[in-house]
């Protein structure tokens, strides 16, 4: 199996036991390899992951993010404190971003995040909360992303994307089959 395999299989495991958390540092080191493979680098940078989310946004969104508003959002000050650079107003897909990049730097979620049972984002507790759904979304554009067409992950793991539920060994760097279903719920 591929180390972004290993570590798409350790992020679904993980939250299929709850360890939604946990699960965070595998997806974000799945999109840091995915990264690496596509520009020939050994590590992600923050314009690196930037570019990576907005050229996978649709995808993200679609498959993460379905009800994620309102955005943007104030965060409050305890996220601003630890995460210098959240001091404006941000959209979804800049903190998708940053959520990756703390993620990559801290080596596990940071506290400042905390996962939501719901599909939007919401500030609790000076905690910005994030859609159940991200993860999923995160996990999507690796598998659906070209320069991952020879990955491989054994066993019968599927992802789901609204209604359609896919074995993952089969859409490996099939980023028009993402597109297509996309296409189909907003047509």
């Amino acid at each position: 199996m591929s180390k972004i395999g290993e570590f798409v299989r350790s992020a679904i495991d993980l939250s299929a036991k709850g360890s939604n958390r946990a699960a965070y540092w595998d997806a974000a080191r799945a999109v840091e390899a995915t990264i690496a493979k596509a520009e020939g680098v050994d590590t992600a940078g923050d314009v690196s992951v930037a570019r990576f989310v907005r050229s996978n946004w649709d995808l993200i969104a679609f498959m993460g993010l379905p009800r994620a508003l309102p955005i943007p959002m104030k965060l409050p000050f305890e996220i601003n404190r630890v995460i210098r650079s959240f001091s404006v107003h941000h959209g979804a897909e800049e903190i998708v971003s940053m959520v990756v990049l703390e993620t990559l730097v801290s080596g596990a979620l940071p506290g400042v995040f905390e996962v939501n049972n719901t599909g939007q984002f919401e500030v609790k507790s000076g905690r910005l909360m994030l859609p159940i759904g991200l993860l999923n979304g995160l996990l999507g554009s690796v598998i659906f992303n070209p320069v991952n067409v020879n990955e491989t992950l054994e066993g019968d793991y599927w992802i789901a994307i609204s209604d359609f539920k896919m074995f993952i060994s089969e859409l490996w760097g099939r980023r028009d089959l993402g597109e297509r279903i996309i296409r189909f719920y907003r047509s």
